[in-house]
Parts: structure tokens; C-alpha cells; sequence
């Protein structure tokens, strides 16, 4: 659970650095465009502090499969599409990979760490839906091109992990020890 802390704490810390600004100036398109990319890069990182932060060697072969398949399939989605962007700096706004990688490494941790870490999920989860609309503020993607990603990320965090099966926690009076099984 300590080493889950440390990941959350900076998701946390970072959020509370880079979420002020475009909440005091939320028209200025390159502020969204810096705080979403940094909170793209924050969920990525902190996922993958949670995975490679202690031996889960099937969790880690989770998360480099999920994100690894993220980014190809956006990538391939992406040359396919050739969707302008609403700034016209580009033809490949469809799909968001910022919201595909976002939502991939929120939902990796919700379904690998979350039964154990209740309380750090809805914070993944609001960085990855402020990334999406850090995205669309920033004039970089359309509604439709952050749901696709956030669909996209969503369901092959879904395809491609499973829960860890135990999990050793601190609690009030000592230590706990879960179980978790699907069948």
C-alpha cells in the first residue's frame, strides 16, 4: 500500500500544480494543451510506478501490453482517418491518443490495484477525463475524437488485464491480506 502511495501522492501533487491554471485562464489553448499532455504523461507514469514498483512481473506484462496496444491502434487509426483538427495543425485528430493512453493507464490501475486502492481511482479517473477535456479546451480535438480514445484506452485496459490475485495492505491494527478470483 506504501508504494501505491507514492504513485497517487504525485498524481496528486502534479494535479494540484498544473490544474490552477487553466481554471484562472481556461482560454488560453496552450495552457490546456501543456496541462493535458502533463497529465497524459502523469497517468502513464504513475500507472507504471504501480506496476514495476514491486514483483507483479504478470502486471507489469499487463501494462506494457495495454499501453503498447493502445498507442499502436491509435496510431494505425490515426493514419487511416486523416481527421483535420479543429486548429488545423494536422490530419490525425481522430483518435485522441492523449485520452487513449489516459484512460488505458486509469483503467490499468482500476482493474489491476483498485479493488486494494479504492480511494485512488476516482483520481485517476478525473485526470484522465480533465485530459480529454484539456484536449477539446485546447483545440487539438473534437468531442468525438476524445470519446473514441477514451473508449479505445478503456477497453483494452479491459481486453488485457486482469486483477492481481493478492494484495498485503496496512490497516488501523496491523496488516491485511486479500484474495480476489474471477471466475
Amino acid at each position: 500500500m506504501t508504494k501505491i502511495l507514492v504513485p497517487a501522492a504525485t498524481l496528486c501533487a502534479f494535479l494540484a500544480t498544473v490544474a490552477a491554471p487553466p481554471a484562472a485562464r481556461a482560454d488560453s489553448k496552450a495552457t490546456w494543451d501543456k496541462v493535458s499532455t502533463g497529465l497524459a504523461l502523469g497517468l502513464i507514469g504513475s500507472a507504471s510506478i504501480a506496476a514495476f514498483d514491486k514483483p507483479d512481473t504478470q502486471g507489469q506484462t499487463q501494462f506494457l501490453k495495454t499501453m503498447g496496444a493502445t498507442l499502436v491502434i491509435t496510431e494505425a487509426l490515426k493514419a487511416l482517418v486523416h481527421e483535420r483538427r479543429p486548429d488545423g495543425s494536422g490530419r490525425d485528430s481522430f483518435p485522441s491518443g492523449h485520452a487513449a493512453l489516459a484512460f488505458a493507464a486509469a483503467s490499468y490501475f482500476d482493474i489491476r490495484y483498485g479493488s486494494h486502492n479504492r480511494a485512488l481511482v476516482p483520481v485517476f479517473y478525473g485526470a484522465a477525463v480533465l485530459t480529454a477535456v484539456g484536449r477539446v479546451a485546447a483545440d487539438k480535438h473534437y468531442f468525438q475524437d476524445v470519446a473514441a480514445g477514451a473508449l479505445l484506452g478503456y477497453g483494452m485496459a479491459r481486453f488485457l488485464t486482469t486483477s492481481a490475485p493478492v494484495a498485503v495492505y496496512p490497516t488501523a491494527s496491523g496488516v491485511g491480506i486479500s484474495y480476489t478470483s474471477h471466475f
